[in-house]
């Protein structure tokens, strides 16, 4: 069986809002020992001290996590400003955590290290990895799991997050704390598991092929500069972004599209981006609504539901968004963890938190990405 407790406050005083969080979950685990945990901290609270005070407190227990937009869980719902706390307790899983570091060096040094760390850990065969990296490095982090990881590995996560968009932000593994750190939780043994993402932008305008592109940035569509395929929509002569309006990308052989934001013109007629999106791949402009993103919160959901194996259901579940969904919904942004809570069994334990960036497939049978502005749900049990 799989346990997972999860705690949260908002308390100001963040010392006291994460021994809330330790209380909380120390009276769903009800006597049993915790393997392994992951912390969300909001940005303007973190500290070192409180991953330190989560171990103190379950001695022995491994524990990865990192800085957040937002926090969100089953014990509250959706705050800003707090810390939400997940820990898992199992008699047959093994729960295993790794650690690299210099992500934005040689990302694949940083992943390969993480994943030797984890896998040294069990003897059971690997079904799931947790990450939590950062946004910059974030697609690099993303493939070079896929290198390292065995083949078939579900990989989901998220990159750490800030109120602000952009900026420095922590991820932490242990006593170890980092700005391009790589942390992952790897699930191994009889463990069941679904996931599933949802948008709610649609499609607008012509599609065009990329032409010429490189990491963080496109810069010609269709053999035109980026910025004036996409002028007859929006204007980047400013060098303003597209957090309204992402690329939806198709890479070439694949069926599913995922979104690219636009994080900037560059004056030159390149179009900034996080991560890449390769030569060959089919873009078209987006745009979205409130209702539209929330449905597709609900519909992915209920995908991942649906597509739980076996007969017994979820026993948790871990949720990572966006921090420009945050922005965008506004004040309706709580609506995307209520409709966890009301579509996943009763008292299901709820945790997660608002990226910058998100990691998960798109599809069943397609590899994760390197996602923006997407809403990803994983359900775990045995």
């Amino acid at each position: 069986m799989l346990t997972m407790a999860v705690g949260q406050s908002d308390d100001v005083d963040p010392a006291v809002a994460i021994a809330e969080a330790i209380d909380q979950c120390r009276a769903t685990l009800d006597g049993r020992q915790p393997q392994a945990g992951i912390l969300f901290i909001a940005f303007d609270s973190f500290d070192p001290a409180l991953p330190d005070a989560v171990r103190s407190a379950f001695p022995g227990m491994a524990l990865i996590g990192s800085t957040s937009g937002a926090e969100m869980s089953s014990a509250i719902g959706y705050l800003e400003d707090s810390v939400a706390l997940a820990v898992f307790s199992s008699d047959d899983v093994d729960l295993a955590v790794g650690w690299g570091t210099g992500a934005d060096i040689d990302a694949g040094r940083a992943a390969r290290a993480a994943v030797t760390q984890a896998l040294a850990a069990t003897k059971q065969e690997p079904k799931v990895c947790i990450v939590l990296t950062e946004s910059n490095t974030g697609q690099r982090v993303a493939e070079a799991l896929r290198e390292e990881l065995p083949p078939d590995m579900l990989i989901v996560g998220g990159a750490a997050g800030r109120p602000e968009m952009a900026g420095t932000t922590f991820q932490f593994c242990g006593t170890e704390v980092a700005n391009f750190g790589v942390a992952i939780l790897i699930l191994a043994g009889p463990v069941a598991y679904s996931s599933a993402v949802g948008t709610g932008w649609r499609t607008l305008g012509p599609s065009g092929t990329v032409t010429r592109s490189s990491y963080g940035q496109i810069h010609e569509i269709d053999g035109r500069p980026a910025a004036d395929w996409v002028s007859g929509y929006l204007d980047l002569s400013s060098g303003g972004s597209t957090f309204g309006n992402p690329l939806a990308v198709r890479d070439g052989g694949v069926d599913e599209w995922y979104l690219r934001v636009v994080v900037a013109g560059d004056g030159a007629g390149s179009l900034a981006i996080p991560g890449a999106v390769p030569e060959g791949a089919t873009v078209q402009l987006t745009t979205t609504n409130p209702d539209d993103m929330l449905q597709a919160t609900s519909e992915a959901i209920q995908r991942a539901r649906a597509a739980f194996p076996g007969s017994s259901p979820p026993t948790a579940a871990l949720v990572f968004s966006c921090a420009v969904r945050k922005y965008l919904l506004g004040t309706r942004t709580g609506e995307e963890v209520e409709s966890a809570r009301s579509l996943l069994p009763d008292a299901m334990p709820i945790a997660g938190m608002y990226c910058i960036g998100e990691i998960a497939p798109t599809a069943a049978d397609e590899d994760s990405h390197f996602l923006n502005e997407t809403f990803v749900t994983l359900l775990l049990g045995t």
